[in-house]
């Protein structure tokens, strides 16, 4: 069974600013507004960058379905790309407004509007200034296994939204981002291969299917 629309599927709209921040030492006690502040460092320091991903996504009181694996573009300052392997040839995109999701098995392409909870469900906390991060939730850092720091934010207002967790290192590259919402359903992202690429053009991100492809939603 395909997972729904509403995700790959992770957290919220970006701005222009950036505040400057150095990587964490090692030595200090894990600071949350800093490493915030250096994941964004990390992502907006070339024009975009890719990283290979494995996702799961767990129903609440089930075990993670099997998972699925591709290749990742963030581009800021609000763009995302999933190319996931597989025959079925699907593709999400986000342009900073809209997301599609196109199967080009099935012919088929759903065009959504997110909300500001949706967009917290995508990995756009790699580009989001701090102060705008802490705004929405409360965040505790802490050490953990081999240098990296666990990040957890909680939202300060009730909504669909349990939690996000982040793994990464000091200097800001995210390893890993768990997404669980109000209903306890777990969306994990794993990422490797983080590598800079050229800046892609709009087109890549505002997908344009084929001539034929039926098109749902707005």
């Amino acid at each position: 069974m395909r997972r729904p629309f509403a995700l790959p599927f992770l957290a919220a709209a970006l701005a222009a600013a950036l505040v400057a921040a150095a990587p964490l030492s090692l030595a200090q006690t894990p600071d949350a507004p800093a490493l915030l502040r250096a994941i964004v460092n990390a992502y907006k320091a070339r024009p975009a960058f890719s990283m290979t991903f494995v996702q799961s996504y767990a129903p609440a009181g089930f075990p993670d379905a099997s998972p699925e694996t591709g290749t990742l573009t963030i581009q800021a300052p609000a763009s995302l790309r999933f190319d996931y392997d597989g025959p079925e040839g699907k593709v999400y995109t986000f342009d900073g407004r809209a997301a599609r999701q196109y199967v080009a098995m099935d012919k088929q392409i759903v065009l959504k509007t997110l909300t500001a909870a949706e967009k917290a469900r995508l990995p756009l906390l790699f580009l989001q200034p701090a102060s705008e991060v802490l705004d929405r939730f409360t965040a505790v850092a802490t050490a953990a296994a081999n240098g990296l720091v666990d990040l957890t934010l909680t939202p300060r207002a009730e909504g669909d939204l349990k939690s996000v967790a982040v793994l990464a290192t000091p200097s800001g590259e995210v390893r890993r981002l768990v997404v669980l919402d109000g209903e306890g359903n777990r969306t994990t992202f794993t990422f490797t291969n983080l590598a800079p690429r050229a800046k892609r053009p709009l087109s890549d991100f505002a997908l344009v299917p084929p001539k034929g492809t039926r098109v749902v939603g707005e």
